[in-house]
């Protein structure tokens, strides 16, 4: 299971740089005007990137403690892989839409479902271990993500500022995770 994740990680991450396109022919301030162009949608990889990596990360970390990989594990993963070879497309569609509701909405809505997934298999993997499923900590990163896509149907810019917040709001709740399980 790690070998198809670190292969299906490795594939999204290999896909998102082929988005990141610079028309052929051009010379002086057309050049200069296409690389400026291109600056957006390096900044929609390197975040993609990152959310991929974490995912990656934290995927590594949740299956770990499997003691067996049941069906229902089984389809959960294979639902998480199926996501993250998914979020290319969100991350183009930020690329092309960042300034209307559909870029950010589909961008959030893709990253929030897809760690909720990842937040039920570290659910199911410490509950088929013996552990309280307490001390996996609360999704904070799906909540900011999904509720964005609400937020970008009334400010687009607002929705991806707003996914600032996951990173202190996980932090609070891997803490919160961390006290109860002592």
């Amino acid at each position: 299971m790690f070998a198809l994740t670190d292969g299906v990680a490795a594939i999204a991450l290999t896909l998102l740089v082929l988005e990141i396109k610079l028309p052929s022919g051009l010379q002086g301030a057309a050049l200069d005007h296409a690389l400026d162009e291109t600056w957006a949608d390096v900044g929609a990889l390197t975040l993609s990137a990152v959310v991929i990596a974490l995912f990656w990360r934290v995927h590594h970390t949740a299956m770990r403690g499997a003691v067996q990989v049941d069906t229902g594990l089984f389809w959960l993963n294979v639902a998480f892989l199926a996501l993250l070879s998914l979020l290319p497309f969100p991350t183009s569609a930020l690329q092309d839409y960042a300034d209307r509701p559909l870029g950010p909405a589909l961008y959030g809505g893709a990253v929030g479902v897809t760690a909720l997934v990842l937040y039920a298999i570290a659910v199911r993997v410490r509950l088929r271990a013996g552990e309280r499923p307490g001390t996996v900590a609360l999704p904070a990163q799906a909540l900011v993500f999904l509720a964005s896509a609400g937020i970008a149907q009334l400010s687009p810019a607002a929705a991806m500022y707003s996914w600032a917040a996951a990173v202190p709001l996980a932090a609070l709740a891997d803490r919160l995770a961390r006290r109860q399980g002592g």
